[in-house]
């Protein structure tokens, strides 16, 4: 759920040194859905929007039943075929970023606002070509979208995918949109556009546009501007610190999923532990396989029940160090939710 709680100018990092990009991770996934960050919300409108196109296709009836199938493998309980929109609408509220694209601009989210890549790429070169790569994935799927004629506002979704493309331009030698400019510095539009031109011109602009070199010596004196950190950034591996000499039956570290859902030996079904993103799933017989895999990979992807018996997939944003008792007593407790409810 959204909350209206803002983020301060104290609470904001004026500048930012590599050491800071962890904290800066940390500080992105504590914070995130408090400010300009529900492009969930723009992408449930989009399936909807869908929905209702198919709808006029093939009519209501057909319609709504296909979308109530599709709501239900997500993991919602749809009673009614037709009450498919509206279940999607409340219970899909905190779980759409999670979705294929909804991971993409999770993932920018981070870029645009705090200046890190959520990726284990090991080198600036591979993160950038990560960064470029999401922002065209965002690009393409915005594009697609009939967006005025569906009714639908871009919000948050449309700002981020803005945002994330003003940093780039910064972080590579582009050209600045005015519009990013001010919101990284914290003025309006206005203001920027009276330093493109007349008697406060300070930037020399071109095609409308400031220069990344003008706009960082710029922003270097706005207190509330971030500076990527994503160059110089770890790989966000946790692994990397990980003491080869400590016991692992004791300690492991999982991943753990925006909404808190840890990787644990209750997720897995008789046949094994499902993993990987949809298309590229693989099955592993075993706990032990499984995370070792999930370990080794820069996007952990896994299977899990929900809380009404159904598989969805889970995304890990974070590496938690725990203990193997304290993963047995989650799968213990998980395997006793199932139980009371059959």
């Amino acid at each position: 759920m959204k909350r209206d709680t803002a983020i301060t100018e104290s609470e904001m990092i004026s500048s930012a040194s590599p050491s800071d990009a962890e904290l800066l991770r940390e500080q992105f996934h504590s914070q995130y859905g408090c400010g300009n960050d529900f492009e969930g919300a723009t992408l449930i409108d989009v399936v909807i929007g869908a929905g209702r196109l198919l709808a006029e296709m093939v009519g209501s009836e057909h319609a709504d039943i296909g979308m109530a199938a599709l709501v239900r493998d997500l993991g919602y309980a749809v009673d009614a075929p037709e009450d498919w929109a509206e279940v999607l609408r409340d219970d899909a509220f905190g779980d759409a970023y999670c979705w294929k694209v909804g991971s993409t601009f999770h993932n920018l989210n981070a870029y645009a606002y705090y200046g890190i890549a959520l990726t284990g790429a090991s080198g600036a070169d591979e993160r950038e070509a990560y960064l470029g790569n999401e922002i065209e994935l965002a690009d393409a799927f915005m594009a697609k979208v009939p967006f005025e004629a569906w009714g639908i506002d871009p919000a948050d979704a449309g700002r981020t995918l803005r945002m994330a493309r003003g940093r780039f331009a910064l972080d590579t030698g582009g050209l600045v949109e005015p519009w990013a400019l001010a919101e990284f510095g914290g003025v309006s539009e206005r203001r920027i556009r009276n330093l493109m031109a007349g008697s406060e011109r300070v930037f020399d602009p071109k095609d409308g546009a400031v220069p990344s070199s003008q706009a960082l010596d710029w922003l270097k004196q706005r207190k509330q501007f971030r500076q990527s950190t994503w160059r110089d950034q770890n790989t966000f591996e946790d692994l990397a610190s990980v003491d080869r000499n400590e016991t692992v039956e004791e300690m492991l570290f999982v991943p753990v999923a925006a909404d808190g859902s840890t990787f644990h030996p209750g997720v897995g079904r008789e046949d094994g532990f499902t993993i990987g993103p949809v298309g590229r799933e693989t099955t592993w017989p075993n706990f032990e396989e499984a995370l070792s895999t999930l370990q080794r990979s820069p996007d952990p992807v896994w299977r899990r029940p929900t809380p009404r018996g159904l598989r969805t997939q889970a995304r890990g944003v974070r590496w938690e160090r725990m203990t193997r008792a304290a993963l047995d007593k989650m799968a213990g407790e998980m395997a006793d939710e199932a139980a009371a409810r059959t």
